[in-house]
């Protein structure tokens, strides 16, 4: 509790930075698509709409916090290294609670209206999501304006039950797969065929051979101007070596915001451009080996 509360005053502290360096990369060139969601991260300023799904979404995080359920994770390994999947007990002794998924795990209120701006700035009519978990960020992403269709993949079939919930909530257009990643994005991308991404959000299995090939195989299937965005790129010591190798290359513009690491894709753009504001987010520590 105190941890938290010391990194929300950080983060208060460090608002008014963070803007003045948004606008000085805005003026350098920054894509002007990415501009409104940084800005929310520092004045907390979005649409009445985007506030609104906010507490939607929120009542349902508030619902499965409030459930008397535990889950157990174990890994499982995949080709692509180590994954954690989830088990419900019928117990509440688990070692992890409801509470706990959709307070801690699950990504907060600040960072889910931040991906529901990036996916509205986008125009988003297909969004691809690897990771649901309980489905908070599938909502805040399916919740914009445009309406759009939302794949979101799930490894444990214990949470895509609720992620289910939490997206049929926000909308009609949302579709949770069940899988193995390695297994079941390429069907989904193979099924695509003419639908192309505008965002992606990649999430759910937090290593550096997993997290190259999952960014190498969904590329092909990217709209010209797309945003994929990369949760916990500090998390572990791969996770970051992965983040550097991607936001290195010359097709894309990257944007290091600590928790997130963004990618934008913008044919015929400048690309190689590489901006970071994590110093202001109060995130840039990477975390050690994972064990």
């Amino acid at each position: 509790m105190i941890r938290e509360i010391a990194r929300r005053l950080y983060e208060r502290l460090l608002a008014p930075f963070g803007a003045r360096a948004l606008e000085r990369m805005c003026e350098e060139g920054l894509p002007p698509r990415l501009a409104t969601p940084l800005r929310f991260l520092f004045d907390g300023h979005a649409p009445a709409s985007a506030v609104g799904a906010a507490r939607a979404i929120e009542r349902r995080r508030a619902e499965i916090g409030a459930r008397q359920e535990s889950y157990r994770f174990a890994y499982v390994d995949s080709a692509l290294g180590p994954v954690k999947l989830a088990e419900r007990m019928e117990t509440n002794d688990g070692a992890m609670t409801a509470h706990r998924l959709a307070h801690s795990v699950s990504v907060p209120r600040r960072w889910g209206m931040f991906l529901h701006l990036c996916a509205e700035a986008f125009e988003a009519n297909s969004i691809l999501e690897m990771g649901a978990c309980v489905g908070i960020s599938s909502a805040y992403l399916a919740s914009i304006p445009s309406h759009p269709h939302l794949i979101t993949l799930e490894g444990s079939w214990p949470l895509a039950r609720l992620a289910e919930q939490s997206l049929a909530a926000v909308s009609d257009r949302g579709e949770v797969v069940v899988g193995a990643f390695e297994e079941s994005l390429p069907r989904i991308l193979d099924r695509l065929h003419d639908e192309q991404l505008q965002v992606v959000f990649v999430d759910g299995h937090h290593e550096e051979a997993a997290t190259l090939h999952y960014v190498g195989a969904i590329e092909p299937h990217l709209t010209p101007t797309a945003l994929m965005i990369l949760d916990d790129i500090y998390l572990y010591e791969g996770m970051w070596r992965a983040w550097q190798t991607l936001s290195s290359r010359d097709n894309v513009t990257a944007v290091n915001i600590g928790r997130f690491g963004l990618l934008m894709y913008e044919r015929g753009g400048a690309g190689g451009r590489r901006y970071d504001l994590s110093r202001y987010t109060g995130r840039w520590r990477v975390g050690g080996v994972r064990a």
